[in-house]
């Protein structure tokens, strides 16, 4: 039987909101580790199909297109990437394939077993502040570190970050990709009775709940410029019509996650570039369910940077 927890939701003095009364470590980690051991087999896919395949291989791609475009010339030969949080392996196998020497972080080797078996060897398992504390400890140095859905589940964030500001190299990029909680969209839905309840509020899952705006005050405070901000795809759209509303009608769910993996994998296929330019443009108007930002440490920009927001 779980503990109960907290939902009440207050805003950070940074912008971005977070659980009122924030669980006890040891609780939050006791509850962990009875769901993870209760869901170990049911927290990642056993498989997916080709075109939920050809979406997360084009999701990566994108990222990695970001940061080499970001890098230009300044590429490193064979840049190092850490990816916090890897799952199931789909950005470390795609950035092994592409050359980067890439190591992963994560709770568990379930997902990464079942779908990368071979990257297991550059896997780390256990608690995940741990492991970057000891990267830090072993003076290890990345130039891209992938924090993907990771920062919205930790007590300590900041904490996090200035770690992982050690273990950058001077003109390493930071990817933080986090929910878009409490965005313009959510607001307004849940203004107009579309939706009866914050149905974002997950605790003790998720302790913070981001936008943009919150985001980069958080980076900007242990010592990261942004230089880009993306969206993703608008899912919570969906929730503007009464049949496609996954929230007052569970049963819709799958049909709006089919139909985002098929636009996405559409758009991708047409013009990746576009793709990306679209989603910059989508999260300066603060629509789409993830945001993602690209960050440098302060004083080490290329001319190259796209720094707009």
């Amino acid at each position: 039987m779980h503990k109960c927890f907290s939902t009440e939701i207050q805003s950070n003095p940074l912008g971005y909101h977070e659980l009122k009364d924030k669980p006890a470590k040891t609780d939050l980690k006791a509850y962990y580790e009875q769901r993870y051991y209760q869901d170990s087999v049911r927290t990642h896919r056993p498989s997916y199909s080709p075109q939920e395949l050809l979406y997360r291989k084009n999701k990566c791609a994108q990222k990695r297109m970001l940061v080499e475009n970001m890098w230009g010339p300044h590429k490193p030969a064979k840049p190092s990437l850490l990816d916090v949080g890897a799952g199931e392996g789909f950005v470390m196998d795609h950035f092994d394939r592409s050359g980067y020497a890439v190591r992963g972080m994560d709770f568990s080797s379930h997902g990464c077993h079942n779908h990368h078996p071979h990257l297991l060897d550059r896997l780390s398992c256990g608690d995940i502040e741990e492991l970057v504390a000891q990267a830090v400890q072993s003076k290890a140095a990345y130039d891209l570190v992938i924090l993907d859905n990771v920062l919205e589940h930790l007590l300590e964030p900041g904490q996090l970050l200035a770690n992982v500001a050690r273990l950058l190299q001077p003109s390493g990029l930071l990817i933080i990709e986090v929910p878009n909680d409490f965005s313009m969209v959510q607001n307004h839905l849940l203004a107009e009775g579309r939706i009866p309840r914050p149905f974002w509020v997950a605790s003790p899952d998720h302790i913070s709940y981001f936008n943009a705006k919150g985001l980069n005050a958080l980076l900007d405070q242990h010592g990261f410029d942004v230089q880009t901000m993306l969206a993703d795809f608008p899912i919570d759209l969906f929730l503007f019509n009464d049949k496609t509303n996954y929230v007052t009608d569970a049963t819709a769910g799958k049909g709006c996650h089919q139909a985002r993996i098929e636009i996405e994998n559409l758009m991708h296929a047409h013009n990746p570039q576009a793709t990306l330019d679209m989603y910059a443009a989508m999260a300066k108007l603060g629509v789409g369910r993830q945001i993602m930002g690209v960050y440098q440490l302060r004083n080490h920009h290329h001319a190259s940077s796209t720094g707009d927001l």
